[in-house]
C-alpha cells in the first residue's frame, strides 16, 4: 500500500458463538400477509374470512409473485417455503419444530386429513429408516410417526392445536386511545381461534355430512329414516350458521350497537381449547402404560382435573381480555361519558324540579299562613269590634233607658195638676204605677224601641228646656206599649214607629219648606205675564172674576 495513500488499521475481530450457546426464540407467525395466505390456502378457515385482515383475497388468487431469497412459488400466488432436511437438524432445532413443520415446511394446522396423509407419505419416503438405514429408533423417524399419529386423530390433534404455536399473552392496562385498536385487535384475531364454530371437531362433521350426502345423492331412496337423518342434520347446519360469525372489531367510526355486539360475543365466548394433551404431559400421567384398571382411572380423573383447571384459567383469561378491552375502549369510555352526562343532567333536572316544587309548596304555604293570619286578625278585629258594638249598644241602652225615665217623669209630673191631684191628662193613677211600667219598658225594649218612645215624649230636647217641649199626649202611647209589653201581645214594630216618626218629620218639613218657598220665592215673567193677561181679562169688580 502507498504511503500516501488511506491506513486501514484493525480494531477486533467478530467473535461468533458456537452453535449450542446460540438461543433460539419462537415467533409467532401473525400480520396480513400470514393471515390472508393461511385463508387463501385450503379456504376453509372461516373466521378468517371474517376477519378484518381478510380483504378481497380472491382477487389475488391468480397473481404470481417472482421467487425471492430461494422461495417456489405455487402458482396459487403464494410463496411457498423452502423444504428443509430433519436429518441435517439439531436435536434442539428439532425440539422447536411442531408436528405440522415437521410432516412439511408448508403444511398449515388447518390442513385437511388428506393433506396429512400425503405430508406423512411424503416424509416417509424421505425419512423412513429403510430410506436413510438409521434404524428403527431413530428419532427423526419416531418424530414423524409421532407427528401423523397425532395430526390423523381428531381426537388428539384437536387437543394439540389448542396449545401448539399460540400465544397466550393479553396487553396490558394503562394502553392509549391512539394504540387500541391496533394493540387489541390482533388480540381478538388470535384468540377467535378457538371459536366454537371453527372446532376441527365440527368441520370434520361438517365435511363427512357433505360426503354422505353426495355419495348418497344419485341412489333411490329407501325409506324415511335416513331422509329424516339428512333433514335434521341440515337443520343443525342452520341452526349452526346462525352462530358461523364473530362480529367485526370495528375501528372509532363502528356505530355503538355494533361495538356491544361484538363485546357480547366475546362475554358469552364458546372455546373448544381442550387441554388434554398439556395435561397429560403437566401430570406425567401415561394412561397407556398403567398397570390396572384402577391406576388408569385414577390417572384419568387426576388429567380431567387438571383438565378442568386449565379450562377455567382459559375462560378466566378470555374475561380478562374482554375486561381489560371494555376498560380501554374509547368507544365505550364515550359511551360511558354520555351516559354519565344524561344521568347527571337529569339528576340536576329533577334537583331544580325538585326545588322549584319545594319553592312553590313554600310559597303556597305562606300565603295560605298570611291568609290564615289576615282570616285571624280579621276574627278578632271582628270580636273586638262586636265587643266595642255590644259595649256602645249597652251604653246607648243605658242612656236610652236615663233619658226615657227624665222624659216619662217630666211628661208625668206636666200632666199633675199644681196641687197634686191628677188632671184629665194623668194616664196613671199613682206614680209607683207608672214607674213599674217604665221599668217594664226599660227591660223589654230595645234602645231604638226606647229611643222612639223618647222622641215621641219630645226627646233630648225637651230634657233640656226644663220640659217646655214636652209632649204630654206621647203618654198614653207609653201606657198602651207598657199594656201590651205586660200582656206579652204584639207590639207595634220598630220600623212602624220609626216610619211613623219619619213621616212625622218629613211632613213638618215639608210644610216648612212650602211656607219659606212661598214667602222668597219672586214671580217669573211667564207668571207675570200671566198674571197681567188674568187681571186684564177679569177686572175688579166683575161677577165672575171668582168662578
Amino acid at each position: 500500500m502507498a504511503a500516501d495513500g488511506p491506513c486501514i488499521t484493525a480494531i477486533s475481530t467478530l467473535d461468533w458463538p458456537a452453535e449450542n450457546d446460540i438461543e433460539y426464540g419462537l415467533i409467532q407467525c401473525a400480520g396480513r400477509s400470514y393471515l390472508a395466505y393461511e385463508s387463501r390456502l385450503l379456504n376453509r378457515r372461516e373466521f378468517l374470512h371474517s376477519s378484518s385482515f381478510y380483504q378481497a383475497s380472491n382477487n389475488n388468487n391468480g397473481a404470481s409473485s417472482s421467487g425471492n431469497d430461494g422461495d417456489e412459488d405455487d402458482g396459487s400466488g403464494e410463496k411457498k417455503k423452502k423444504e428443509y432436511d430433519l436429518l441435517s437438524l439439531s436435536e434442539r432445532k428439532l425440539k422447536k419444530l411442531n408436528y405440522y413443520q415437521v410432516l412439511g415446511a408448508n403444511l398449515p394446522m388447518h390442513a385437511s386429513t388428506e393433506d396429512i396423509r400425503k405430508a406423512y407419505h411424503k416424509a416417509c419416503l424421505k425419512y423412513h429408516p429403510d430410506k436413510t438405514g438409521r434404524g428403527e429408533e431413530d428419532e427423526v423417524f419416531l418424530l414423524v410417526k409421532a407427528a401423523f399419529d397425532t395430526l390423523s386423530d381428531p381426537t388428539k390433534r384437536r387437543s394439540y392445536d389448542s396449545t401448539v404455536d399460540f400465544d397466550e399473552s393479553i396487553p396490558k392496562e394503562g394502553v392509549e386511545e391512539a394504540d387500541f385498536y391496533a394493540v387489541y385487535g390482533p388480540v381478538f384475531e388470535r384468540n377467535l381461534r378457538f371459536a366454537s364454530f371453527n372446532d376441527p371437531m365440527r368441520q370434520t362433521a361438517n365435511n363427512a355430512n357433505n360426503d354422505t350426502s353426495s355419495n348418497s345423492g344419485g341412489g333411490k331412496k329407501k325409506g324415511g329414516k335416513k331422509n329424516k337423518n339428512r333433514k335434521s342434520a341440515s337443520s343443525n347446519n342452520l341452526a349452526s350458521q346462525q352462530v358461523e360469525k364473530c362480529p367485526p372489531f370495528g375501528d372509532d367510526d363502528t356505530p355503538l350497537d355494533q361495538v356491544h355486539a361484538f363485546y357480547e360475543f366475546w362475554i358469552h365466548f364458546e372455546s373448544w381449547r381442550d387441554f388434554t394433551l398439556k395435561a397429560t404431559k403437566e401430570t406425567e400421567h401415561d394412561v397407556e402404560a398403567a398397570d390396572s384398571r384402577d391406576e388408569k382411572r385414577w390417572m384419568k380423573q387426576e388429567i380431567d382435573r387438571k383438565v378442568k383447571k386449565m379450562k377455567k384459567e382459559e375462560m378466566a383469561r378470555i374475561n380478562l381480555l374482554v375486561e381489560r378491552a371494555m376498560s380501554a375502549d374509547p368507544r365505550l369510555r364515550r359511551e360511558k361519558e354520555r351516559v354519565q352526562n344524561e344521568k347527571a343532567a337529569a339528576a340536576e333536572a329533577k334537583r331544580k324540579e325538585e326545588e322549584a316544587k319545594a319553592e312553590k309548596e313554600r310559597l303556597e304555604r305562606e300565603k295560605r299562613e298570611a291568609e290564615e293570619e289576615k282570616k285571624r286578625m280579621e276574627e278578632e278585629f271582628k270580636k273586638k269590634d262586636a265587643k266595642k258594638q255590644r259595649e256602645m249598644e249597652k251604653k246607648q241602652l243605658r242612656k236610652a233607658k236615663q233619658l226615657f225615665r227624665k222624659l216619662t217623669m217630666t211628661a208625668y209630673q206636666a200632666a199633675i195638676t199644681s196641687d197634686g191631684s191628677s188632671g184629665n191628662d194623668a194616664v196613671w193613677d199613682d206614680l209607683e204605677k207608672m214607674n213599674d211600667d217604665i221599668e217594664l219598658l226599660c227591660d223589654k225594649l230595645s234602645a231604638m224601641e226606647l229611643g222612639s218612645l223618647s222622641d215621641a215624649l219630645g226627646g233630648a230636647n225637651a230634657v233640656e228646656d226644663d220640659g217646655d217641649g214636652i209632649c204630654v199626649e206621647a203618654l198614653v202611647e207609653v201606657k198602651q206599649c207598657a199594656v201590651e209589653t205586660s200582656a206579652g201581645a204584639e207590639r207595634q214594630s220598630l220600623l212602624a214607629i220609626k216610619q211613623r216618626n219619619q213621616a212625622r218629620k218629613e211632613a213638618a218639613e215639608k210644610q216648612r219648606e212650602l211656607k219659606a218657598a212661598k214667602a222668597s220665592s219672586p214671580w217669573s215673567k211667564e207668571e207675570l205675564a200671566a198674571l197681567a193677561k188674568a187681571v186684564k181679562k177679569y177686572p175688579p169688580g166683575g161677577s165672575n172674576r171668582w168662578d
